[in-house]
């Protein structure tokens, strides 16, 4: 019985390893493409900290200030007043209908990937969309 366990827990860690490679491929790959600053800063919540602390793409901050380029995450809470209006990428279906500055969203549904856009807050910040990308704006 031991022996199950163990491998389930094995081949659990594995899958959920593979996840996070893959999303952070997607990240390292899609928002290079959208902003021409290089690195981007960025301000996350614990989560996406966790993903994104292995990419030298990524210049993560631990407070959100006015030389920050984007944010990535679910749920932002008090952000200060010079963050309160740039630029998100949400890791939940709910935080991208639900935020204003929203531009685009990355999650999982039923065990697939999900990818949107939201085209007036790409127009609002002048943001540039691949056409390979396009076909995700809702």
């Amino acid at each position: 019985m031991k022996r199950y366990i163990l491998l389930f827990l094995f081949f659990y860690t594995a899958l959920f390893a593979k996840s996070n490679q893959y999303e952070l491929k997607l990240y390292t790959q899609l928002l290079p493409s959208i902003f021409v600053q290089k690195p981007l800063v960025v301000f996350v919540d614990e989560e996406t900290k966790v993903l994104l602390k292995e990419s030298k793409l990524f210049h993560i901050v631990n407070e959100c200030t006015q030389e920050v380029t984007l944010l990535i995450g679910k749920h932002f809470d008090r952000l200060s007043p010079a963050c309160q209006d740039k630029p998100q990428f949400s890791t939940t279906y709910r935080s991208f209908k639900n935020d204003l500055n929203s531009f685009g969203a990355f999650y999982w549904r039923k065990g697939r990937p999900q990818i949107r856009f939201q085209q007036e807050v790409i127009d609002r910040y002048n943001l540039r969309l691949p056409e390979s990308l396009k076909r995700y704006i809702r």
